[in-house]
C-alpha cells in the first residue's frame, strides 16, 4: 500500500514540477503585421493591423504623428510548450532546470519604435523604425 502512495506522487511529480518552461512557450504576444507599413498606405488600415497608437499628436505643419513599440519574437508556440511538457514527464520534471533558462534566452524579443507621419489626407508620409536600445539603428523611410 505505502508503495503504491509512492509511486503515485511520483507519478504526479512532473505535473507539480513542470510548468514555468511550458507556460513561457504557451505565452506570448501576437506578432504585429508591419507589412502595411509604407509610404501611402492609409492611416486606417495601419490602426486596424497594429492597434491603436501609443501617442498621436500634430506637428508644426498640421500633419498627423502616431507611435508604436512593437515587440517581435514573443510569439507563442504550442510545439515548444508540447517538447517541455514531454521532456518534463520523461526526466520526472528534472527538465525545468534547463528548459526555463532555454525559455527565457529563446524569447528574444526585438523591440522597435515605429514614428509615422501622415499627409493631410491620412496617408503615410514618412516613416521612421528606431530599434530600442540601439540609437544609431534609426531608418527613414
Amino acid at each position: 500500500m505505502r508503495r503504491n502512495i509512492y509511486l503515485g506522487w511520483l507519478a504526479l511529480l512532473p505535473l507539480v514540477l513542470s510548468g514555468c518552461s511550458v507556460g513561457m512557450a504557451m505565452a506570448g504576444k501576437d506578432q504585429k503585421d508591419t507589412s502595411v507599413v509604407f509610404p501611402g498606405s492609409p492611416r486606417a488600415v495601419v490602426i486596424a493591423k497594429l492597434g491603436p497608437p501609443e501617442t498621436s499628436t500634430k506637428n508644426a505643419n498640421g500633419e498627423t504623428v502616431d507611435s508604436w513599440l512593437i515587440i517581435k519574437g514573443n510569439a507563442p508556440s504550442g510545439g515548444r510548450a508540447a517538447m517541455h511538457a514531454g521532456l518534463d514527464v520523461f526526466t520526472l520534471g528534472l527538465w525545468e532546470v534547463l528548459g526555463t533558462p532555454l525559455e527565457m534566452g529563446a524569447a528574444g524579443e526585438d523591440r522597435t519604435r515605429y514614428i509615422i507621419t501622415y499627409d493631410k489626407e491620412d496617408k503615410i508620409k514618412d516613416m521612421q523604425a528606431i530599434k530600442a536600445g540601439d540609437s544609431m539603428a534609426m531608418q527613414t523611410i
